[in-house]
């Protein structure tokens, strides 16, 4: 017999379809192991920061490519629900979320760029009259289509400095 409970008919002529996964969204301890080493090596400034690592069953996509994941400065509730994954009077400063359909396909080299991106992504600066740190996010270097950099080459100074930076 057929398995229909994930099966909807509309109707006589209607073609069949099948409900979606749901979405599943868990903790990220893989991505949490690989971060901490990261800190350590290249981005100290992050050492305090609260930072949840989360992982998503589906990754979201973005003119049609899939995400391999975000990374948000935490809202006020955000940081207020998110004070539960750190000790008593400390909240969440950042939220990272990683797509497991992108991660599990990944080489470990990858996997580690896809932290590390995410990772610089996120700033932090001590405030000089508080002594306490504010954190916030950066845009990366370089937002370009593949086909303006044929076009036109290196035509400013951001993908040129880019260009420069990229390891062969």
């Amino acid at each position: 017999m057929e398995n229909l409970e994930n099966t909807e008919k509309k109707g006589p002529g209607k073609k069949e379809f099948s409900a979606p996964d749901p979405l599943l969204i868990s903790d990220h301890e893989s991505a949490k192991e690989v971060a901490k080493q990261l800190i350590t090596d290249y981005h100290p400034h992050l050492a305090s920061a609260n930072i949840i690592y989360l992982c998503r069953s589906k990754a979201q996509k973005q003119g049609g490519k899939k995400l391999f994941g975000s990374v948000k400065k935490a809202s006020p509730i955000e940081r207020h629900i998110g004070g539960g994954y750190f000790p008593i009077g400390e909240e969440a400063d950042f939220i990272m979320m990683i797509a497991l359909d992108v991660w599990n396909v990944s080489e470990n080299n990858q996997r580690t760029a896809m932290i590390d991106h995410l990772l610089t992504r996120c700033c932090g600066e001590e405030d000089d009259k508080t002594g306490h740190m504010r954190y916030f996010l950066q845009a990366p270097s370089v937002q370009e289509f593949a086909e303006i950099a044929n076009r036109h080459g290196m035509w400013n100074s951001s993908l040129e400095e880019f260009a420069g930076n990229i390891r062969k």
